[in-house]
């Protein structure tokens, strides 16, 4: 009796590694949940980079070239997947705790909010929240923001909670934009940069027409120096939440807040 094929769907299994990700750790700690991740991809290429076959001159043999250069380009979109929902729990819980503001206007909040985009419930994603009893209200409004993908857009809608503060400074945004066009080239245009696409971005306009194709070291990099991008954005919009906090406020909630705000890495000198 021939054995049955399973369904794409039943390939999924539960983790069985030590290094595992949920959205529970983003709930908890935004940057310090990314961060991990970040270290983690950048190991897991390691992995590949130092056991892969090399021919006797000690260069990779084709084989190990090809699959070396496929799993850094698939790396990269699962990486900035991660980013977005550090940027979307970050926004999330700032809303949450908001209510803990000086002065917070949640009209004009959600006017400045407006002007980046037009927000809209969606009625039926928010009744798939039905008999949750921990269902946060900045996840459904971050979850119904366009946009996450374009980093002044998202300076945007931080700036909506008027701390004075721009979450990414203008080497970070312009950072981003890179990586945030190459992921769209891998997922969206068959891992080439098209024309018009190439001409989005200053720094990839003489790229038109070409194969997204890393340099084996790309992944280590991209994790090396966004961890102080992270640190920067995360501390830098925490103080300024935290100096606004009504006068009021319980030790124990002000330690709530505060935590939301933590950067911690394993590789520590990557955030100095």
């Amino acid at each position: 009796m021939s054995r049955r094929s399973k369904e794409f769907n039943e390939y999924l299994i539960d983790s069985n590694s030590q290094h595992n990700f949920s959205h529970n750790d983003y709930m908890q700690h935004p940057a310090i949940a990314f961060l991990k991740y970040t270290v983690e991809a950048k190991d897991a290429v390691n992995f590949c980079i130092n056991k892969f076959p090399k021919n006797n001159d000690n260069e990779y043999s084709k084989d190990s070239l090809d699959s070396l250069q496929h799993i850094v380009v698939a790396m990269l979109p699962t990486l900035m997947g991660h980013f977005e929902t550090y940027q979307r729990y970050l926004f999330a819980l700032m809303f949450d705790y908001s209510i803990y503001l000086k002065d917070f206007d949640v009209e004009n909040f959600f006017k400045k909010i407006n002007k980046s985009a037009n927000l809209s419930i969606d009625l039926i994603r928010l009744s798939s929240y039905r008999g949750s009893n921990s269902t946060s209200i900045g996840l459904l409004l971050s979850d119904s923001l366009p946009g996450w993908h374009n980093p002044s857009k998202v300076n945007s809608y931080f700036s909506a909670f008027d701390l004075n503060f721009q979450l990414f400074n203008a080497n970070a945004e312009k950072q981003l934009r890179i990586l945030w066009q190459l992921r769209h080239s891998i997922v969206h245009t068959g891992g080439t940069i098209t024309v018009p696409d190439a001409q989005k971005v200053p720094e990839l306009k003489l790229y038109g027409k070409k194969q997204v194709v890393f340099e084996k070291n790309f992944i280590f990099e991209v994790a090396r120096k966004i961890h102080p991008l992270i640190k920067d954005s995360t501390t830098g919009i925490g103080e300024k939440f935290i100096e606004k906090l009504i006068d009021d406020i319980t030790d124990e909630q002000k330690e709530q807040i505060e935590e939301i705000f933590k950067v911690r890495s394993s590789v520590a000198v990557w955030l100095r």
